[in-house]
């Protein structure tokens, strides 16, 4: 090869190290953006940037410039499989092609509503044999240690409707969320009218993609989820909303 050749090469390999290196510190310099993914939850993810889960994540992913979008959850699962969304809020059980964190954002009880009158006065409660109701994505048969036979529905007000024309026995949801769709209806919980009991406990953890940048995101997320809580950050932000922290592994 001539000399001239070389020399060329040798400069065109030049430039092309300055360009990769001039587009990394393009790259070094954007700010860092998360979409978040997930159903508008009273205290949880309200639309005006407040709630608990909201601000976690501010709190977790500082430093990051973060959207979220309001979807059903079915949808936002979808999102984040596809890789149009970072982070789902959030679920309490596995999910085909998706990523569980191990640490909890949340932890509570749920309940089973019903109408008293729908029900014999001298029996005892019982789900067995009963037709229950939830919000679609919401609940599964995992999440109770008998069979049962269910109904999804596409909000919570169409759950309570169900129990309350006696399409359905009861009405499985936490307690935020049976408020907000008495609420929706108009009305408020009547104890002379309606019976509610606990049913069962859960955690709800944050989803990620199963790919190298979920990985990355959801390391830091169980990271900074252990700091604060060492710092005692984490309890401060759950009394914000009069919620006790999960019980973290």
């Amino acid at each position: 090869m001539k000399k001239g050749s070389l020399k060329n090469l040798s400069l065109m390999f030049s430039v092309f190290l300055l360009v990769i290196a001039f587009a990394a510190s393009l790259r070094a310099d954007e700010p860092k953006t998360l979409i978040i993914a997930g159903p508008s939850w009273d205290n949880f993810t309200n639309t005006d940037g407040s709630g608990l889960y909201h601000d976690l994540i501010r709190e977790i992913f500082a430093g990051y410039t973060i959207q979220h979008i309001y979807v059903p959850t079915i949808q936002a699962n979808i999102m984040i499989a596809n890789g149009r969304a970072d982070i789902k809020m959030c679920d309490t059980k596995e999910i085909e092609s998706l990523v569980l964190a191990k640490q909890a954002m949340y932890e509570n009880d749920f309940y089973a509503l019903y109408v008293k009158e729908n029900q014999k006065a001298d029996e005892q409660f019982s789900m067995k044999n009963k037709r229950l109701v939830w919000r679609a994505g919401y609940y599964s048969q995992l999440d109770f240690s008998f069979p049962v036979t269910f109904t999804e529905v596409r909000s919570g007000l169409s759950a309570l409707e169900m129990v309350i024309y006696n399409r359905a026995d009861f009405y499985i949801d936490d307690m935020a969320l049976i408020t907000e769709s008495f609420s929706e209806l108009g009305q408020k919980f009547d104890p002379q009218k309606f019976g509610l009991e606990r049913v069962g406990t859960r955690k709800y953890f944050p989803v990620f993609a199963d790919s190298e940048r979920g990985s990355i995101l959801l390391t830091h997320y169980e990271k900074e989820i252990k700091r604060l809580l060492k710092e005692g950050k984490l309890q401060h932000i759950y009394e914000r909303y009069g919620f006790h922290a999960p019980t973290y592994q």
